[in-house]
């Protein structure tokens, strides 16, 4: 079965279904929002790993750089 078979039998299991299945209810109150607490939490954790691996990649970078040195001279 190629792609465009597999969408069309998608698209045919979809009509069958009928168009109630795909829509939301708007009414429903969203109370499962994120904290913003946890967003900032989070945002600080990644800005610390960055931080970290920048660092990393520096002291690799200087190793390197002193090797290179020393093999040359």
């Amino acid at each position: 079965m190629n792609f465009h078979e597999r969408a069309e039998t998608n698209e045919q299991q979809a009509a069958r279904q009928g168009d109630t299945v795909s829509q939301v209810e708007t009414t429903e109150k969203l109370s499962d929002a994120p904290e913003a607490g946890n967003s900032l939490f989070a945002l600080g954790g990644l800005a610390v790993a960055g931080i970290a691996m920048l660092g990393w990649i520096c002291a690799l970078a200087w190793i390197a750089w002193r090797l290179a040195g020393w093999l040359l001279s």
